[in-house]
């Protein structure tokens, strides 16, 4: 059992996708449960001050469920153009394991999600997570 995300944005293990997003947190200097950093709260997204406000799709994209929902038409365009800016950074993480390897890698990976955040915008449609 894994996560689909519709429009070709993702396929893989729950764990992957994890992986994926603290990839993204560790980018944008925060950090995402479970944190490298043991005196951290397990239960909490950690971020630079101000995120939430000047990165309304990355903040949308930590914080959405991963197993169900949806992320509107609209936050779609926001996490595309606030994770194209992450790519340089991603590239320099590796391949990652298992199916975050098997896609290309962390920089591949966030690629596939710009893209599937892209066309979902295009057609007026919600990302659907199932």
């Amino acid at each position: 059992m894994g996560l689909d995300v519709s429009h070709g944005a993702f396929s893989g293990a729950y764990s992957s996708f994890n992986r994926f997003r603290r990839a993204i947190a560790k980018a944008i200097g925060g950090s995402f449960p479970p944190h490298d950093d043991k005196s951290l709260d397990e239960e909490q997204i950690y971020w630079p001050n101000g995120f939430t406000e000047t990165n309304p799709g990355l903040a949308e994209f930590l914080l959405h469920s991963d197993c169900d929902g949806e992320i509107s038409s609209l936050a779609c365009k926001w996490i595309a153009d606030e994770m194209e800016a992450l790519l340089p950074a991603l590239k320099t993480y590796g391949m990652g394991g298992g199916h975050l390897a098997r896609d290309g890698g962390y920089e591949q990976v966030a690629k596939n999600f710009i893209a599937g955040c892209r066309y979902a915008h295009s057609e007026g449609e919600d990302l659907r997570f199932f």
